[in-house]
């Protein structure tokens, strides 16, 4: 049977260590969780100790991301800023967060304690389910012990401890497990079998990997034992066909071949790579920086083409204000020469092209601006031309 990808959450102590480092427990031994509890049904787990043992040894690839967001990345383990043990407790981590924007806010929020908690995503490859029947209440028991682990860390609500469950809506649940309730759960307990997963194939990957995150698990990088979520992912595009236009789905959102970076062939979704244009400015700029950290990894655009896309990719960066720091630039593997791009001064054009990032294709006659890359055209464009190429580029971005 193929398991979901799954959290738990642990109110437990997070530090500041006198070295800036961030350390605590993201997983606690032998206490019992309540994940649902109900008058007919309720379902209790246990992390059992030696859960963690295969993972460490293998030296399986975890991140530390702050409330599981990967645009909020603390460490890793292959880059040696994050450490993961099994102590007597539980799965302690040590995480050298870095000297960014993120970084410095999570120590400020663990200092004031803000944040007390952590969490980590985990996939089962072992575990002993038993139920037992008292009156008419269902007690089905799970030990845990043995996991694919991807990612631990600090998070804002420790909030699925057994103390504090009543019966949980069908939301929760979907928070504990990210990529679907799973069959056995959902089939034994009555209210997720009235609102339980509907099985829509169109359905997102929720593989926590960058690859995924941009729906091209195609490109698929988590790189352990198993895919966070083999049943959506399958390392398979899932495009749809929305209207007369194609679009992709990204992070709850059809998106159309405009809202992309690069596009090979607008007719085809699987060309597109690098999605950024979402309905709010946190999703774009979420996958801004997603982007830059796929940009080099990414096989869909041609070695021709990466030179203007990076412009673009450069532009709406700044465009959206976001600020990478060298060290940081370093970590998602950029070069000297890109790093220099995304200090550089950003066009100040506001024609639409400029403002969709595309200053090749400036639409204003007048603009002189240095950093408007629009130096190499054949000439300037009548006001005709122009004209009709900015009400073309403004219905673009409507």
């Amino acid at each position: 049977m193929k398991h979901p990808l799954e959290r738990r959450f642990v109110k437990t102590e997070v530090r500041v260590k006198s070295d800036g480092h961030i350390d605590g427990h993201c997983a606690v031994f032998d206490q019992e969780y309540v994940l649902w509890d109900s008058a007919s049904y309720r379902v209790v787990e246990i992390v059992k100790p030696g859960t963690f043992a295969r993972a460490i040894k293998e030296k399986q690839d975890v991140r530390s991301c702050f409330n599981h967001d990967p645009s909020q990345l603390l460490g890793r383990v292959s880059a040696k800023t994050l450490s993961i043990e099994e102590d007597e407790r539980g799965l302690y981590f040590d995480c050298d967060a870095p000297d960014t924007q993120v970084g410095r806010d999570v120590r400020t929020l663990v200092k004031r304690g803000d944040v007390t908690g952590g969490s980590f995503s985990f996939v089962v490859t072992k575990e002993t389910v038993t139920e037992e029947k008292t009156g008419d209440k269902t007690v089905r028991r799970r030990e845990i012990q043995d996991v694919d682990l991807f990612e631990g860390g600090p998070v804002t609500w420790p909030a699925y401890e057994g103390t504090d469950v009543n019966a949980r809506t069908r939301f929760e649940m979907r928070s504990l497990f990210p990529a679907g309730v799973p069959s056995s759960l959902a089939g034994a307990i009555p209210e997720l079998r009235k609102e339980g997963d509907d099985g829509d194939e169109e359905q997102e990957c929720r593989c926590p990997c960058r690859a995924c995150m941009s729906a091209e698990c195609e490109e698929c990088e988590m790189h352990m034992a198993r895919c966070g979520d083999q049943e959506r992912c399958n390392h398979a595009m899932r495009s749809i066909q929305r209207g007369d236009a194609p679009t992709k789905r990204v992070d709850g959102e059809d998106l159309t071949a405009g809202c992309f970076i690069y596009v090979g062939d607008a007719s085809k979704p699987e060309t597109w790579a690098l999605p950024w244009k979402f309905k709010s400015e946190a999703k774009i700029k979420s996958h801004l920086r997603n982007a830059l950290a796929r940009f080099g990894q990414t096989q869909k655009i041609p070695s021709d083409k990466k030179a203007e896309a990076w412009k673009k990719l450069v532009r709406l960066c700044k465009k959206y204000g976001i600020a990478v720091s060298d060290e940081e630039s370093k970590s998602l593997g950029l070069s000297a020469e890109q790093r220099k791009d995304l200090r550089a001064g950003a066009c100040g054009c506001t024609c639409p092209e400029c403002l969709n990032g595309e200053c090749k294709d400036c639409s204003d006659v007048n603009c002189d601006d240095a950093n408007c890359d629009h130096a190499d055209r054949a000439g300037l464009m009548s006001q005709e031309q122009a004209k009709a190429r900015a009400q073309a580029a403004q219905a673009s971005l409507e």
